[in-house]
């Protein structure tokens, strides 16, 4: 009972600031957050208020419903990992998650004043992997700046990143160490659940050794991020160099046979022509020359040297420059790597297929998917999941094929005048593809049956799981019903069968006839004694009439008549209702208590309103007050009271003084009508009752500060007969946080747990126990020293309430 009391000690409180204005603001916000699975991840909040009115709540990406993580308090079930940091003094209310995994992706949402507030909200993206970085060219040969008229390298960096969440990653591309990144930053590639960022760089413009990074930019963690690796710039200038002296040696080297060695034979032959023909030395070789051989001889040296001379210098120039051409060429593709045509243009790996199937590292991921699964209902998921996705692949075409085969002619296809080898790579081709088929349908198959063997048994799980759950329903059942029998055995105050034990027909006594001597029609008010309002109090009973200025006062153990009690300054009408009050003495004495009674009645100098009076069992007036409406019923709570005034609508709550503390105001639009009686149970909350005879509408209800209904009670359920409430006109609050209702016109007093719940009627006034079927109760009060319930019924003759007793209850 301990635990319930505390459960209705909570709901009080929760309804206490449920009534509050929604004035906080929410001054820190939580932002969007990337973490990598087993990372921590924080989402912070802050209040202009207090800290424990935030509220916590999470959209999985899975399910769009919303999930309370923490309220009120605590932390809930589904959500036990998770931690909340607290600093009142600064009104945040941060939430922390230790190790982030895959179902931890979603949105968060945080919401001031218990759920009623300013609310914000953020997603949390989780990183399956780490990001991947990768390079379309050889880092460590990079073309930069040159003085060969080679253009530098293009490179393209990709970052790969496998993902779970409502939306992608953003990654960043920044250089390692600082400065600009003088890179063109492309949009992102998404595919589902991956994304790639892919940044183009210029070998002129990277600075030799440098290395680029890639940055979750809502990350805090270095596993959120990835590198390239070291950049070497490859200095073409010396390559340029070497390159064009081997060029020029070859250059001299052609020059030196095509062109000198001509030349020096042909001066060779001029000087041998001169010589002999126009400068002979000896006489034998100027006889030889001026012979018609020699003549001739020497004219056929000279005429070929000086004909070979521009064919020699011809073959010379069309060699150098066919040399340079070549050894151009080839420098350019040793550095660049662009071996064909079809390669020099690469698409990056967000766009070519071929491309991002190499690059995208999907086999670990698919690894730590797997990895996250902890139930065999799960793996079933997962199996089928994949079964689709690999029903869903396409087999390699023709036309992917035909492709391949330009390419490789592109490729290796240049010079071959025979088709032996190109006929032989189409071969391998085609041998390559029906291999890859028997390969792919030994897959699905091989998956196909896996996935059978573990739909058997995941619905033999299924099976199983269900199994439990209705055994768990039934013990809850069990534990529900156990529950209800303890909660009947700790109210057995109540709830056992009650027992008239006596009975005080209370009459208007000899007091009243000298104040009513003006009265002609004495007779007819001494049998108009119809009770107005009862009250136990220092073991006595005290009774009040209508149309009488007198109280009656009862031994309230022996039940018999002591004396009369007046009360000064009442008008005609009489008294109203009644109420007993205790209050503990603030003296030395722990034991010391002030007592009085608190009336409210028609006075003389009220104006035709209603006052109050606080007077002590002697009938001296303590305090009086107006009640601020017409009549009124009354009610105590701690040293505070409770008066319902039909007329107003209204609940006023005074101090002992007779100050004001609260007026709440009941509107007629929420069907409040013929108000009745008001207690209140906790300090920010009453129960009222109202609903005459000719109304429609006959409630008890629990309303706020405010006068907002928070809960009702009109039909009682099947389990009482009747099941609706006639005129319930008084209230009373009994243990454990029940509330007893007497309902009038079913001649019943009937209980409510707290919650407004049938409990059990609790006594009857009709016949069967009275003997008499016209009697109607109309107060209660209790006795706590002899466990006694006291009860006035009064008979209703034509129109007239008459014949006021007293019944009295033995409960145990």
């Amino acid at each position: 009972m301990e635990a319930k009391l505390e459960l209705y000690f909570l709901i009080t409180f929760l309804l206490l600031h449920f009534t509050k204005n929604a004035e906080s603001l929410l001054v820190v916000k939580p932002y969007t957050s990337e973490a990598v699975i087993g990372e921590r991840a924080i989402f912070n909040c802050s209040t202009s208020g207090k800290s424990d009115e935030i509220q916590w709540f999470h959209y999985p990406k899975t399910n769009p419903e919303r999930q309370i993580i923490y309220g009120f308090n605590k932390i809930y079930d589904a959500y036990k990992a998770f931690r909340i940091e607290m600093n009142n003094s600064t009104g945040a209310l941060n939430l922390i998650i230790p190790s982030v995994a895959s179902p931890d992706a979603g949105k968060y949402e945080c919401q001031d004043e218990y759920g009623r507030g300013e609310k914000s909200h953020a997603e949390l993206i989780v990183l399956m992997t780490t990001p991947v970085c990768q390079s379309d060219t050889d880092l460590n040969k990079v073309v930069g700046e040159n003085n060969c008229g080679i253009q530098p390298d293009k490179l393209l960096l990709s970052c790969i990143v496998q993902y779970n969440g409502n939306e992608h990653p953003v990654m960043n591309w920044k250089r390692v160490g600082g400065g600009n990144t003088d890179g063109v930053a492309m949009p992102p590639a998404v595919q589902s659940d991956r994304v790639v960022y892919n940044i183009s760089l210029s070998g002129d413009s990277i600075v030799n050794r440098s290395s680029y990074e890639c940055v979750a930019s809502r990350g805090s963690s270095p596993k959120s991020s990835c590198r390239s690796g070291n950049m070497t710039i490859v200095s073409k200038s010396v390559s340029c160099q070497d390159s064009c002296q081997d060029s020029s040696n070859a250059v001299i080297a052609l020059v030196i046979v095509f062109v000198v060695i001509p030349i020096v034979a042909g001066v060779t032959a001029s000087l041998v022509h001169y010589f002999l023909v126009y400068r002979p030395k000896s006489k034998a070789k100027a006889e030889f020359a001026n012979t018609v051989v020699g003549k001739k001889y020497t004219d056929a040296v000279f005429f070929v040297a000086l004909l070979l001379l521009p064919f020699y210098l011809g073959i010379l120039a069309i060699l150098a420059k066919y040399l340079i051409a070549h050894l151009r060429e080839k420098l350019q593709q040793k550095n660049t790597g662009e071996k064909t045509s079809s390669t020099k243009e690469k698409s990056p790996p967000g766009g070519d297929e071929d491309v991002a199937e190499k690059s995208a590292p999907k086999e670990p991921l698919i690894t730590a998917r797997e990895s996250n699964q902890t139930t065999n209902t799960a793996v079933v998921k997962k199996q089928s999941r994949d079964n689709d996705e690999l029903g869903a692949r396409k087999e390699p075409s023709d036309d992917k094929l035909t492709r391949k085969i330009h390419q490789w002619k592109e490729t290796h296809g240049k010079g071959i005048t025979k088709g032996s080898e190109l006929d032989k790579a189409i071969d391998k081709l085609h041998f390559d593809k029906a291999e890859l088929k028997k390969k792919f349908h030994r897959i699905e198959s091989e998956k196909n049956e896996l996935y059978n063997k573990m739909q058997s048994e995941g619905k033999k799980f299924v099976f199983e799981t269900q199994k439990l759950q209705a055994e768990k329903e039934a013990l809850k059942s069990k534990v529900k019903e156990l529950e209800q029998r303890l909660c009947e055995a700790d109210t057995a105050d109540y709830l056992e069968r009650s027992m008239l034990v006596h009975r005080i027909a209370a009459k208007a006594h000899a007091g009243e006839k000298k104040e009513n001597k003006e009265n002609k029609e004495s007779k007819e008010n001494r049998e108009n004694n119809a009770i107005t309002g009862i009250a136990v109090l220092e073991k006595s009973l005290f009774i009040s009439h209508e149309n009488s200025k007198e109280i009656g006062v009862y031994d309230s153990a022996t039940y018999m008549y002591v004396r009369q009690l007046s009360v000064p300054d009442m008008g005609p009408i009489g008294i109203y209702d009644m109420a007993s009050w205790v209050k503990s003495s603030s003296s030395s004495s722990a034991s010391s208590k002030l007592s009085c009674l608190i009336l409210i009645g028609q006075f003389k100098e009220s104006n035709d309103c209603s006052g109050i009076r606080r007077i002590d069992t002697n009938g001296k007036i303590l305090k009086p007050w107006p009640s601020g409406g017409n009549a009124g019923r009354l009610s105590v709570y701690e040293s505070n009271i409770v008066v319902c005034l039909s007329d107003k609508r209204v609940i006023n709550e005074f101090n002992e003084d007779g100050g004001l503390i609260h007026a709440v105001r009941l509107s007629p639009s929420d069907g409040f009508n013929h108000l009745w009686h008001a207690i209140k149970v906790t300090s920010m909350h009453f129960v009222v009752s109202h609903g005459d005879k000719g109304d429609k509408l006959h409630r008890v209800c629990v309303v706020d500060l405010k006068g907002n209904i928070m809960k009702e009670c009109q039909d009682l359920g099947k389990a009482s007969s009747p099941s609706t409430f006639k005129v319930p006109v008084f209230l009373l609050d009994g243990s454990i946080g029940s509330i007893l209702v007497v309902d009038r016109e079913k001649q019943r007093v009937i209980l409510l747990d707290s919650s407004l719940k049938w409990q059990k009627k609790l006594l009857d006034t009709n016949y069967k126990v009275t003997k008499d079927k016209h009697q109607f109760p109309i107060r209660l009060s209790f006795d706590e020293t002899g466990n006694r319930l006291f009860v006035a019924v009064n008979k209703f003759s034509s129109k007239v309430w008459i014949e006021g007793e007293v019944l009295i209850f033995k409960v145990k």
